[in-house]
């Protein structure tokens, strides 16, 4: 992906190194795509942007309104990885749909990737709620060049749904119940 002009704006990564998701971008904002380890290939998840986080309750007061708030997987919330405000509900076929706004400006060349311990369970959502566990096992199938879904293949190397289900109670938010303090500058 760096070859084709994309820089890495925030990872996942462990104590040994080892990254699990990295966040990825060509424009100014945390990312065009992000690519997760897991069973594959598949697709997570397609993302829009909205202008301000009130369109995204207004989504979900709509689905409630409709009857149709069991569409709703994950959020609203706020990511620590990207910062956004985000939902995620699922279509009429099933497929993941991210709706996000405010993440951060990332133009400056000189903005550091931001790294996160795979354990922290902010990464995922910043105010520590529960990702649900189909977010780490559930994917659109992808399909190859003649419109066959490809098959899966089990992934074999370190997972993060081994590592921790984020915030689960299983990660931290204070690593050792200390206080690590505010992510600022190159942290976040």
């Amino acid at each position: 992906m760096e070859d084709l002009g994309f820089r890495v704006t925030e990872d996942i990564k462990d104590e040994e190194g080892t990254t699990y998701a990295a966040w990825v971008a060509r424009k100014s904002t945390v990312h065009d795509t992000a690519l997760t380890g897991g069973d594959g290939p598949r697709m997570h998840h397609v993302a829009f942007s909205t202008h301000e986080k009130h369109n995204i309750l207004y989504i979900c007061d709509k689905m409630g309104a409709l009857r149709i708030s069991d569409r709703i997987e994950r959020g609203p919330g706020r990511h620590g990885v990207s910062n956004a405000f985000y939902l995620y509900i699922l279509d009429p076929d099933g497929h993941r749909v991210e709706i996000y706004t405010q993440d951060y400006y990332t133009g400056d060349p000189d903005n550091p990737t931001v790294t996160w311990d795979v354990h922290d369970n902010q990464r995922r959502d910043w105010w520590g709620n529960p990702v649900v566990p189909s977010w780490y096992t559930e994917a659109s199938l992808v399909l190859d060049l003649d419109g066959n879904p490809r098959e899966v293949v089990k992934r074999t190397d370190k997972s993060e749904l081994e590592a921790t289900i984020g915030a689960d109670g299983f990660s931290y938010t204070r690593k050792g119940d200390t206080t690590e303090g505010f992510k600022l500058g190159n942290q976040l």
